[in-house]
């Protein structure tokens, strides 16, 4: 029964543990795809699929702000809510029909993406 309960208890922690860089690893490359189908979806004008693509993006910033916050990186957690902020309103202008507005809004993201990503987070 101990042995039993340990396992349990052992299994629970780790999977309570925070996400290690793989999976952040994992989620930027999820974005990035992302955006090649928000580029796609733009060039069809295909409102729907641009703002499906942007809640995606919304969600795993979401995950990389939980990520970073965890290490304590507060400029890195402030570009992904902004990150998120600019994915949203992708996703809110594109579902309204306002495709320039939603084009406006990923050039936004692309930005504060690119802003991260200068900063070379992963190496911290």
């Amino acid at each position: 029964m101990r042995v039993a309960f340990a396992i349990l208890f052992l299994s629970m922690t780790m999977a309570a543990q925070a996400p290690d860089v793989e999976a952040e690893k994992g989620w930027m490359n999820d974005a990035t795809d992302l955006q090649e189908d928000i580029r796609e979806a733009m060039g069809k004008k295909d409102g729907a699929k641009i703002a499906e693509a942007a809640l995606k993006i919304d969600a795993l910033m979401e995950k990389t702000e939980g990520f970073w916050a965890a290490k304590k990186a507060a400029d890195i957690v402030k570009l992904a809510q902004t990150a998120r902020a600019h994915a949203k309103d992708v996703a809110a202008q594109a579902k309204g029909g306002k495709l320039d507005q939603a084009n406006d809004a990923f050039a936004k993201l692309n930005t504060t993406c690119n802003t991260c990503h200068d900063l070379h987070p992963e190496k911290r």
